[in-house]
């Protein structure tokens, strides 16, 4: 047995492996969107790893690999997604050979959407468990977002929520194509730097590769970096083509809140970055979208988005009001929330502390905002 970093040419025997221990079929197995999510490049080792068995594929453990601030200092951390061992080997103990070689090169290590049966296994090896990001929702068509609960809920109470939301809409903000990549690693640094204890580096690499250059999703940019802040969103549509009333309803999904005010993050208002976030949802409005979710693993901006209209839903699905479908792509209306672990080593390799709440994670750090479908129906994925 050894152990060894993925390279491209291992590409079509570990897709072999995936669809026989894994999934039949999945839009991972689409190279372009492969390489993009564990950037894979020819000029730099990639550092997922390959478990081998004289020269056969049996394991592998995907690394996302990344720079992260732990307390002020920058460390490379590894955001793990998707964990596989050949079935006859699964009580070997060959996957935390994997996951501890991981360890090895990486102060931190951590998982967004973990197998809940795994989790427990996580928490003995010494990392912190949150059992759900907080996801946010409202409504912002009645008739539409009730489509998309799963439990009879009183149509009232969602028109009188909508109608809330709608008095508190500003004019419509359109997406901002001037925005840089260099521009939004100085809005990051100025906004989160000193507020929390762990959270990825979000430099110009980092934006580049995951929202500008996605290889996955059509990402909008909207807002200044120099004046209220950026909120990075995309629009979903359900994949439902069984159900005529359901296939192509829209959702706004906002995957980055990032406020020109550091204040934000204790809780202060500031009516530009609200008023920025409140734009956005005018646009998804006018886009015709019915809906709009937003998930993060601290509670610092919950005021604020209660101001705008955001109740938050419970990792339960309740209550039902805010019981907005798990997963729209395909369609279904209770999945498991994403949950979180992590785990942070200090220069000496011992485990240090993070709280849930000094902690910066959104749905887009790890592998939880990419396609589950591929390719996307035509114009699914095209907006301005």
């Amino acid at each position: 047995m050894e152990v060894v970093h993925y390279k491209d040419s291992d590409f079509e025997e570990l897709i072999s492996f995936l669809k026989k221990s894994w999934a039949p079929q999945h839009a991972i197995y689409d190279k372009s969107l492969f390489d993009w999510q564990y950037r894979v490049h020819e000029e730099d080792p990639c550092l997922s790893l390959l478990l081998k068995d004289e020269k056969t594929i049996i394991g592998f453990l995907g690394n996302i690999s990344s720079n992260y601030i732990v307390n002020s200092d920058l460390v490379r951390g590894a955001a793990l997604a998707m964990w596989v061992v050949d079935e006859k080997y699964r009580t070997s103990g060959l996957g935390i050979l994997l996951l501890k070689e991981v360890e090895k090169h990486h102060p931190v290590s951590l998982t967004l959407g973990c197998n809940l049966q795994v989790a427990p296994m996580y928490e003995r090896m010494g990392y912190s468990y949150s059992s759900a990001l907080n996801r946010y929702v409202l409504p912002l068509q009645a008739k539409g977002y009730m489509k998309l609960l799963k439990n009879t809920v009183d149509s009232v109470n969602i028109e009188q929520w909508t109608d809330q939301i709608h008095r508190s809409l500003k004019a419509t903000i359109f997406s901002n194509h001037n925005i840089n990549a260099e521009q939004l690693e100085k809005l990051f640094h100025d906004s989160i730097s000193g507020r929390f204890a762990l959270y990825k580096q979000r430099d110009a690499e980092f934006w580049k590769w995951r929202y500008l250059n996605s290889k996955g999703y059509h990402y909008v940019l909207f807002g200044d970096p120099f004046d209220s802040g950026v909120v990075v969103a995309r629009i979903d549509h359900v994949y439902d083509p069984d159900n005529e009333e359901m296939h192509g309803l829209k959702v706004l999904r906002v995957i980055e809140l990032i406020p020109r005010s550091s204040e934000v993050w204790n809780g202060k208002d500031d009516p530009g970055f609200r008023e920025l976030i409140a734009g956005v949802l005018a646009w998804a409005e006018q886009n015709g979208c019915v809906a709009a979710d937003f998930q993060i693993s601290n509670h610092r901006l919950e005021k604020l988005l209660n101001d705008v209209g955001f109740r938050l839903q419970n990792p339960d699905f309740t209550p039902d009001e805010n019981g907005l479908a798990g997963l729209f792509q395909p369609f279904r209306h209770r999945v498991n929330p994403i949950n979180f672990v992590w785990k942070t080593r200090d220069s000496q390799g011992k485990a240090t502390s993070v709280a849930i709440d000094d902690t910066y994670f959104v749905k887009s750090d790890g592998d939880m905002d990419r396609p589950n479908i591929w390719p996307l129906p035509t114009g699914w994925n095209i907006y301005e």
